[in-house]
């Protein structure tokens, strides 16, 4: 389990390389201006057809929100009980571990849990470490234990479920920072996590900067629609916008360039 990159080739090493993506702050502070739904739209327009992690949802309220961040994963594995000896005799070398004493300043911790809902993937003691480290958030496909107290925390955190147990109860740690799945989405660390209360999107690295303007654009023009239906346009009119609206959302654009 040693956490530099593992010596793969073909399909392996061309996944690994893509995961060197790196998404500048200036990209990542424009992201927060952008919903989890207008991401959507734009990653599906193209091409990313599934970016919306299945059945993860805030536990945390809207303090924080929206959560934008680089992917740190973490990978579990089903546990089996002649495993569980080595890992509790690694020591500092249990890969959980590992990741929450690596995690950066605005990384979103990713766990992979494999959809598992029978043990949490950690507890308030290992959230509170990760909230000193200072991360941007915590999402998983599994559950968090000591869920009053990690919803108090103040940074946002995305889950199926919560449970009371230990997660060795049910998990394996396995591997961090590698591809994981999460929630039926593969997300490579430095993928951008972005978070809010519909969900959570993966963002691929080299689709940042394309989701920040067309989505910051896209967020504009529907707010400027959103007054027009307001004032009594009909959605056939408005959504979409016909040549009229179009050319009146130009107009208050030059009017309110920084809108």
């Amino acid at each position: 389990m040693d956490p530099k990159e593992p010596v793969l080739e073909g399909f392996g090493r061309d996944v690994y390389a893509a995961a060197k993506g790196d998404v500048d702050d200036a990209t990542i502070e424009r992201l927060r201006g952008v919903s989890v739904a207008t991401a959507w739209s734009v990653l599906t327009k193209a091409g990313i057809l599934h970016p919306c992690m299945s059945g993860v949802t805030p536990l945390s309220g809207p303090e924080g929100f929206p959560l934008v961040g680089r992917a740190r994963t973490l990978r579990y594995l089903p546990l089996r009980e002649d495993l569980l000896p080595l890992l509790r005799g690694a020591g500092h070398a249990n890969p959980q571990r590992q990741l929450f004493e690596l995690v950066n300043s605005g990384d979103v911790v990713v766990i992979d849990a494999m959809g598992q809902t029978a043990a949490g993937t950690l507890g308030d003691i290992l959230a509170t470490r990760l909230k000193a480290r200072n991360v941007a958030g915590i999402v998983t496909d599994g559950c968090v234990r000591d869920a009053p107290f990690i919803k108090r925390m103040g940074i946002p955190v995305f889950t199926k479920s919560v449970h009371p147990g230990a997660n060795t109860s049910a998990l394996l740690p396995f591997e961090h920072d590698g591809p994981v799945q999460c929630g039926g989405v593969t997300v490579l660390p430095g993928d951008i996590i972005l978070g809010d209360e519909d969900g959570v999107v993966v963002i691929p690295a080299h689709l940042a900067s394309k989701v920040a303007d067309d989505g910051l654009e896209q967020e504009r023009l529907e707010g400027f629609l959103r007054l027009q239906v307001e004032h009594g346009e009909s959605l056939r009119d408005a959504y979409p916008p016909g040549p009229r609206l179009r050319a009146a959302y130009e107009a208050w654009c030059r009017e309110n360039p920084h809108t």
